[in-house]
């Protein structure tokens, strides 16, 4: 299985948010801080928005507008952004269910192809967003040395 590039984008503008510690970021600077098109960058946010893994806040004064995170990212799985952007995650058309391959109920090759498919899933579910991206900022010698990445629930409505 080979996720698509805007699959690959939308975790990357996860990435992006949660560095931001609660910041807003503006479309563009998500897109420049991570090399994400800006014909991609603004319907994947409106997926994360959907999704309700992202939010939207308006200008207010001297604070800016842009997405924050809205989801607790200890509750949200790679799967879940995969799923999102992919859909069912298949390694092989015969996991299909319209598949009609006439050996599918008594082929082995089907049989372990479903298991690997399983375990991919199982292993995609196992850890949090929140668990992989701070073992990143943990060992990130690119960040500022005094810079706290805190990943944590930033509520839209807070602001």
């Amino acid at each position: 299985m080979k996720i698509r590039k805007e699959t690959d984008y939308a975790i990357r503008a996860i990435r992006a948010l949660a560095q931001a510690d609660g910041s807003a970021m503006m479309s563009r600077e998500i897109g420049e801080k991570e090399s994400i098109p800006q014909t991609y960058i603004l319907s994947i946010m409106c997926k994360l928005k959907n999704a309700g893994i992202a939010s939207t806040i308006h200008k207010n004064g001297r604070r800016k507008g842009g997405y924050i995170l809205s989801a607790d990212l200890s509750t949200v799985t790679l799967y879940d952004v995969v799923y999102l952007f992919e859909g069912d995650i298949l390694i092989n058309t015969c996991l299909r269910e319209q598949d009609d391959c006439p050996n599918r109920s008594t082929c082995t090759i089907h049989k372990e192809m479903l298991k690997i498919n399983d375990d991919l899933i199982q292993s995609m579910k196992r850890r949090s967003l929140l668990d992989i991206l701070s073992e990143q900022f943990q060992f990130d010698t690119d960040a500022k040395a005094d810079a706290k990445v805190q990943l944590r629930y930033h509520s839209a409505s807070a602001y």
